[in-house]
């Protein structure tokens, strides 16, 4: 049986954790929409993370009512506010990702959580 130092164990069960913890807010950052309505709720748009246009939805009859200049104007209003939504939210889950436990806190807590396992 292969004995493993307590510090290498700790330590790779650190990276564990982090790995963990980064690839949960890449997910969370991936799965990330903003959404927008316009004022007179006739449009709606939806974007990803990075701001690129997702889905868009106009109520019905809106093309007889308006030009198609003001509802372009209106659509690439609504996808740059959501965009910016959507890089807000981004920057926020970014730092959270970055908040994780030092090592050193870690490692306390292995200690505490195991102690017959460094008598072994």
């Amino acid at each position: 049986m292969t004995v493993i130092h307590p510090d290498v164990r700790d330590s790779l069960a650190y990276a564990d954790t982090v790995q963990d913890h980064l690839l949960g807010a890449l997910d969370k950052m991936r799965s990330l929409t903003s959404e927008r309505l316009s004022e007179d709720r006739e449009i709606a748009v939806k974007v990803d993370a990075s701001g690129q246009l997702v889905d868009l939805w106009f109520k019905p009859g809106l093309l007889d009512r308006r030009s198609a200049r003001e509802i372009a104007r209106e659509v690439t209003r609504l996808v740059t506010a959501a965009g910016a939504d959507s890089a807000a939210a981004v920057a926020d889950l970014f730092r959270q990702a970055h908040q994780y436990p030092s090592f050193e806190e870690f490692a306390a807590k292995q200690k505490t959580a195991s102690p017959e396992s460094d008598s072994a």
